[in-house]
């Protein structure tokens, strides 16, 4: 009897915190769309190109990426020009395009599966930032719960990226990791980072299984 109150009990703390995550993510997603109202227009091309709805998508990413690699090395700007520049491109592209927007395209031809696909960008959007975050909660709880493992594992990371900006070109690096950016949200999307890393697992897991029988 005991068991079964307890029971009961955790079941409808669960069910109380699962509303409350659903009610704070209805609301951050009400939020969000309010926020994105003026860029809806620009967002949707935007992110059928990020996740490579069509089969040519990456080949226009990656020229787009390495055309602005190429300008970067020829003009050779510094990097306070280059953080300067970026900051003018955001700051007249979010005065700009919502006006853009309200201007020239018709509100009314708005559809609904426009809108549906509107509410799945703000969803990818605030399902990142969840992801992102419960990442960066799980780097901090290793460093307090496992600290000698926190503190060899950063400090080996660490001496790998140092090692590897030592050997590649600040510039070439950075084009690679900006490219991996890019491309991330597409690679996630087909479904191709999660057959990688099952493809890995079932490797190391082979490997492992001979190793058992050897043994």
């Amino acid at each position: 009897m005991v068991d079964e109150a307890e029971s009961t009990t955790t079941s409808a703390t669960e069910s109380i915190y699962r509303k409350a995550a659903d009610m704070g993510f209805e609301e951050e997603m009400k939020n969000l769309k309010n926020k994105l109202n003026g860029w809806k227009q620009v967002l949707q091309p935007l992110y059928s190109a990020l996740i490579w709805e069509q089969s040519y998508y990456p080949a226009i990413l990656t020229g787009i990426v390495t055309l602005i690699f190429i300008l970067l090395w020829y003009f050779e700007p510094s990097v306070l020009t280059t953080f300067s520049l970026l900051g003018i491109v955001v700051c007249v592209a979010d005065y700009a395009v919502p006006i853009m927007c309200s201007t020239f395209l018709d509100a009314s031809k708005w559809t609904e599966t426009q809108e549906n696909k509107h509410e799945e960008i703000c969803k990818a959007i605030i399902q990142t930032k969840q992801q992102t975050s419960e990442l960066w909660s799980s780097f901090i709880q290793l460093r307090d719960t496992m600290p000698k493992l926190y503190f060899v594992s950063v400090l080996v990371i660490l001496l790998v990226v140092a090692w590897i900006g030592n050997v590649v070109d600040s510039m070439l690096l950075t084009y690679f990791l900006v490219l991996a950016i890019v491309m991330m949200p597409g690679l996630k999307h087909q479904g191709i980072i999660q057959k990688f890393i099952s493809q890995r697992a079932q490797q190391l897991k082979n490997i492992l299984g001979q190793k058992l029988k050897k043994n």
